[in-house]
């Protein structure tokens, strides 16, 4: 993976961190949980955390319901207490183009190995396209705000699809090759799965827009 040294780096980091897996408790501590298979993933945050703490973070295994897990938490920080003022409405987690803008690629693709996904579509038992879907299950209005922010800022196209009486983002293989190409550089390996099937497979759709399907509007 690209080595994380400038502290903006960091911040986008944090912020990818928080609009995926992680929860910022009050007054202000950073709380992580992944499956054990995924160690490695919340290996790398950690190193990416350690440099806003003053002692060593810890990654523990635990039970989680029955399912290995492993997390982690950091101290109380500033930056947390400051992000969670930014990032949570009324205790809940609300995405807002201010809080976009702290994101760079790195945020992106910490984002995506948290919340995306990556499915085949098959014809005649043969794959033909993919969706890749980033699952914010957010208010169609927030999910809006996620879109032109991709848009104006890295000229990438999501498209909205209504699921759980939510919204998430869905794209297929033309515009997902080109945003998961951009990301590549942050993908650590046990995550690979949500970024290589798309480069491997041969005869998907090179030079047009592959549709992921009907979109809510």
């Amino acid at each position: 993976m690209v080595p994380v040294t400038h502290n903006r780096q960091v911040r986008s980091a944090i912020v990818g961190m928080v609009l995926g897996y992680a929860h910022i408790k009050n007054p202000g501590s950073l709380a992580i949980k992944h499956c054990l298979k995924q160690k490695n993933y919340l290996e790398m945050k950690r190193q990416i955390l350690q440099s806003k703490q003053h002692s060593d973070l810890k990654i523990r295994d635990f039970d989680n319901s029955g399912f290995p897990g492993c997390r982690l938490e950091t101290r109380v920080r500033p930056i947390y207490r400051i992000l969670r003022k930014l990032i949570y409405k009324d205790g809940i987690k609300t995405v807002s183009r201010k809080v976009l803008d702290y994101l760079d690629v790195l945020g992106l693709a910490i984002w995506y190995q948290d919340d995306g996904s990556l499915s085949a579509k098959r014809r005649n038992g043969k794959i033909h396209s993919y969706d890749l879907t980033l699952n914010t299950y957010l208010s169609k209005e927030q999910n809006q705000v996620i879109i032109r922010y991709f848009k104006k800022v890295w000229s990438i196209s999501w498209g909205l699809s209504r699921s759980k009486g939510k919204y998430r983002l869905r794209m297929g293989t033309i515009e997902g090759r080109k945003f998961l190409k951009m990301i590549e550089p942050y993908i650590v390996p046990c995550m690979r799965y949500k970024v290589e099937p798309l480069f491997k497979e041969p005869g998907l759709p090179q030079g047009r827009r592959s549709s992921p399907g009907p979109m809510e509007t």
